[in-house]
């Protein structure tokens, strides 16, 4: 019985060091920034992330090692005294020779067993609160109408594409902060690490006001924050929630990811687009091969693809397969033979070299900064801007809009550290060769928000300038943050949504009819004169329902990455059924006018493409008869200037 509790003591004592150890890498080493990613991760499984699983282990046993060999050689010394003492009982010959040595050694045994065991409780609870996960259960109990009342289905409203089409470069940096400039700049470094894309944000658009010194850049919001996460949330407009049964899979080639999802490169390939996604790893990992193969066809560019047109020599593999100086000098080279096709195209690339931990050091980066990630973002800073440079003296560039962002938050922990815990980071995000930014204001924005704002930035007219949970950044209509803010926005994304579930999940097409008590015909179906009646009560109806389901406060329980967000209870709470019927004062509980023409559909666009900045005024009708909305429609008020609800 003794050999056994002290085996089971000595497998408690090496779960306690990987509990220890695992505490550490996702409180220090890197940052989760939501037990949704832990959950997304381990359902995808590990194909692509061998060499990162590989780096975790070997630094478990470089952190545990002298800790691990005095466990183990305490827990041999323990089986052979067991050992001894059993054959001295057979012998008749009594071990320990007096009974209070005897007392000590069992006690001595207990007392290791309760130890241990309290050090890994310990461990538990600090893994429980540092991956949020007491949070995550909460949330998930939590039911949100988000969905149901701000997500727009892009087969729902009008999409123009210009009569010349335009082609589109995203360039994904991986871990990419606008926070990696300089204290001047708006940043959170001494020291400027990406002058070079600093410049590019000026010469481009960040949305910022004119004459603004300071680099903007996005939010990254609740379950958004890892790369296929960044990946859809920038294309599709949706974070990926995968609490429940329908996302629980290993993500196979026959596995369906996300197949009611309308996305950006389905778009484009209806409309004659040929779509590609470049990376320097195996593009299997965590699903990114089914998303872009069934939203879009693109074709796949990763390591195995560059093994096989020689990009990389054969069994070549380094971090997560190659580094961003091999994926450039490809991605150049494919660019060159893509633009010679009479067609365009959509050219998505994913770089690897600053992801975590410490980033990858090739042979192009400088020893220039105390660290060797901020050495690796300085270099990757120079790669990219070379790229860019190189694709804007190319015939094509003249008829290609360029887009940089960064695809989430570095989760490398020397980050959080050097910029401090009250500093607002950013994902980095401009626009290079698109339309001209015209609004005199800096927008409060998130990566939902570029696919709207991709699209429109192509010369793609959008009715209502809106699609998914995202807003084009173009035009005059608030984002989901400058309406909710931040952490009511999280509060909301974080938690369970009947829509989400059954509908972008599912697919199931009958809840997006049953969402609306009474469904209205498309707008071809309609005579015009009803058609423009239905508009105006719609949009009328519509802002009513987001100001009632918004309450004015929220309050997280722990502060962000971690997942508390809970919204208080006003003091008097929303009527779940508001929005049913509109009240017979229409700016009745509305603290800011409502944009009659904000969202509203457009029948009959021109053929000359709209400047998504105007507002396109509706002129007063009156309502049908049938529906419960007042006889005298208000006056057009100005647009709201991005107010934002106090968080």
């Amino acid at each position: 019985m003794w050999i056994l509790i002290g085996t089971l003591i000595y497998i408690v004592f090496w779960l306690t060091c990987i509990a220890a150890y695992g505490v550490h890498y996702l409180s220090d080493t890197i940052q989760i920034t939501s037990f949704t990613q832990v959950i997304y991760t381990l359902t995808a499984g590990t194909e692509g992330a061998e060499g990162t699983i590989g780096s975790a282990i070997s630094g478990f046993f470089q952190s545990y090692w002298l800790v691990l060999i005095i466990g183990t050689a305490i827990f041999a010394y323990y089986i052979y005294l067991c050992i001894q003492n059993q054959k001295a009982k057979k012998a008749g010959i009594p071990f320990f020779k007096e009974t209070k040595t005897q007392r000590v050694f069992y006690c001595s045994v207990v007392g290791a067993a309760v130890i241990v065991t309290s050090l890994f409780g310990t461990q538990l609870y600090q893994g429980w609160q540092v991956l949020g996960v007491g949070d995550y259960l909460e949330n998930v109990n939590r039911e949100s109408t988000i969905y149901d009342e701000n997500f727009i289905e892009p087969d729902s409203v009008n999409i123009k594409f210009p009569q010349k089409k335009k082609n589109l470069i995203h360039i994904v940096i991986e871990s990419m902060e606008s926070s990696y400039t300089s204290h001047e700049n708006g940043g959170g470094y001494d020291n400027d690490l990406i002058p070079g894309l600093y410049q590019l944000a000026k010469e481009g658009t960040d949305f910022s006001a004119p004459g603004t010194k300071e680099l903007n850049g996005a939010i990254v919001t609740a379950n958004s924050g890892w790369t296929v996460a960044g990946l859809v949330a920038m294309s599709a407009a949706v974070p990926l929630n995968v609490g429940n049964g329908d996302f629980n899979r290993n993500f196979s080639d026959k596995d369906k990811f996300m197949p009611h999802l309308i996305t950006m490169g389905d778009i484009l390939e209806d409309h004659g687009y040929s779509n590609y996604f470049m990376c320097g790893s195996d593009a299997s990992f965590a699903g990114r091969r089914n998303y872009y193969q069934q939203h879009g066809d693109y074709e796949i560019l990763d390591h195995r693809q560059a093994m096989k047109e020689k990009a990389i020599p054969e069994g070549y593999s380094v971090w997560w397969g190659f580094e961003d100086k091999k994926l450039f000098s490809w991605a150049e080279k494919k660019l060159g033979q893509i633009s010679k096709k009479n067609e365009p195209f959509n050219f998505t690339v994913l770089t690897a070299d600053t992801h975590f931990p410490e980033g990858y050091p090739c042979d192009l980066c400088k020893d220039e900064f105390d660290s060797q990630y901020e050495n690796v973002v300085a270099c990757t800073d120079r790669q990219v801007t070379e790229f860019v440079r190189w694709i804007q003296k190319q015939d094509f560039y003249e008829d290609t809009t360029i887009v940089i962002s960064g695809d989430h938050y570095s989760m490398d922990g020397s980050v959080a550290k050097t910029t401090g815990a009250d500093y607002d980071r950013r994902a980095y995000a401009i626009v290079l060769n698109g339309p001209e930014y015209t609004l005199n204001k800096t927008r409060e924005f998130c990566t939902l928000d570029l696919y709207p704002t991709i699209m429109e930035a192509l010369g793609i007219q959008i009715e209502g300038h809106r699609l998914g949970l995202g807003t084009s950044l173009y035009s005059n209509v608030d984002t989901l943050i400058e309406k909710m803010g931040e952490l009511g926005l999280n509060a909301e994304l974080v938690a369970d949504s009947s829509y989400y579930n059954k509908v972008i999940m599912s697919g199931d097409q009958t809840e997006v009819t049953d969402k609306k008590e009474d469904p209205k015909p498309k707008p071809e179906d309609k005579e015009p004169e009803e058609q423009k009646e239905q508009e105006v009560y719609e949009q009328v109806q519509t802002n009513q329902n987001i100001q009632a389901a918004v309450p004015p406060y929220y309050q997280p329980t722990v502060p962000w990455p971690d997942q508390g967000y809970a919204p208080v209870n006003p003091e008097t709470p929303a009527d779940p059924n508001a929005g049913s019927e509109v009240p017979t004062d229409p700016n009745a509980g509305t603290e800011t006018p409502i944009d009659p023409g904000a969202g509203s559909e457009v029948p009959n666009l021109p053929e000359t493409p709209i400047d998504p900045g105007v507002n396109q005024e509706v002129p007063p009708v009156t309502p049908p008869t049938d529906q419960t909305v007042p006889q005298t429609p208000p006056a057009t008020p100005e647009p709201p200037q991005g107010e934002v609800v106090p968080e």
